[in-house]
C-alpha cells in the first residue's frame, strides 16, 4: 500500500492513500546541481533586506527590524533548464522583478541563536520575487495583505540548488539583467541581516523544517518585467535563475 508522509514538528505522521478523499497535490521540488531534486515545503520572504533598496521603496531600514511575507509551496519554479519560461501573471498591470539569494533549509529548529542558526542551511540558490506591483502598491495603500501582489502562481522562479558545502557566500554579488542589460547588482555583504541573523529571528515566529526555502530580499533597482523580456540573474558560484517571461497565464 502507498503512503503518502505529512511532516509536523518532529515526527512524520503516515496515512495510506485510501485515507484521503483527493489524490494528494504533487510536491513542488527544485533542481539540485549535480542531480537530485530538492522537495519545497513552505516559502518565507524577508522585506527591505537592503539598505538602498529599503530607502527606494520609501521606508527607513535603520528603524526597522527584519518581516516576512509568504510563497504558497506551489509558487516556487525550477527555471534550471534551457529556455525556460514563466507566464505573465493574471490581473497585472505591472509586473516587476526582484533578484534574490535563495536559502534552502535542510534542518529543524525553533527559536534558533544566531550562532545556531547557520547549520539548518542545507544549501543555496539564485532566484526572483516576481511581484504584481501594481497590486502591491494598492494593498498598501489600503493596509491590506500582500498575498496577491507576492503569492500568485509561478511567483517564485528558482535556478538549481548548490549544497552549501560547496558554497561560501563570502565576498560574492548578485546580477540581475533584463534582456541583457544590468538592473540590479550589490555585494551579498550589503544586506540588513545575514542569513543566520534571518534565521534566527524567522525560527521565533515559526518552526524551521527540511524543504524550507527563504528569500533573503532584493538590493535596489527593482523594475518592470514584460512579455517577452528575459530575466537573467546570477551570483558567483551558483546556478542562474534564468527565463522568459512568456504570455499571460
Amino acid at each position: 500500500v502507498r503512503s503518502a508522509g505529512i511532516y509536523w514538528p518532529s515526527r512524520v505522521l503516515l496515512f495510506a492513500m485510501a485515507d484521503f478523499v483527493l489524490a494528494p497535490p504533487e510536491t513542488t521540488a527544485l533542481a539540485v546541481e549535480g542531480g537530485g531534486r530538492f522537495p519545497v515545503r513552505r516559502i518565507y520572504c524577508v522585506g527591505r533586506n537592503y539598505w538602498e533598496h529599503s530607502i527606494e521603496m520609501g521606508a527607513d531600514p535603520s528603524r526597522e527590524p527584519p518581516f516576512f511575507f509568504h510563497k504558497p509551496p506551489d509558487a516556487a519554479v525550477d527555471v534550471s533548464a534551457d529556455k525556460a519560461e514563466v507566464p505573465f501573471p493574471s490581473e497585472c498591470g505591472e509586473l516587476h522583478y526582484e533578484g534574490e539569494l535563495v536559502l534552502a533549509i535542510g534542518g529543524e529548529g525553533h527559536a534558533l541563536p544566531v550562532d545556531a542558526a547557520a547549520g539548518l542551511i542545507w544549501g543555496y540558490g539564485v532566484g526572483v520575487d516576481l511581484t504584481r506591483r501594481d497590486l502591491q502598491n494598492e494593498a498598501k495603500r489600503m493596509k491590506r495583505p500582500w498575498c496577491a501582489s507576492k503569492g500568485f502562481d509561478f511567483s517564485g522562479p528558482v535556478g538549481a540548488l548548490v549544497p552549501a558545502s560547496k558554497f561560501d557566500i563570502a565576498g560574492k554579488t548578485i546580477s540581475l539583467k533584463v534582456n541583457g542589460e544590468q538592473k540590479q547588482s550589490s555585494e551579498l555583504a550589503k544586506m540588513i541581516w545575514n542569513p543566520a541573523e534571518i534565521i534566527s529571528h524567522l525560527s521565533s515566529f515559526y518552526r524551521l523544517a527540511p524543504g524550507d526555502l527563504i528569500f533573503t530580499g532584493t538590493p535596489a533597482g527593482v523594475g518592470p518585467l514584460r512579455e517577452g523580456d528575459l530575466c537573467e540573474v546570477t551570483v558567483d558560484g551558483l546556478p542562474p535563475c534564468a527565463f522568459r517571461v512568456a504570455t499571460k497565464a
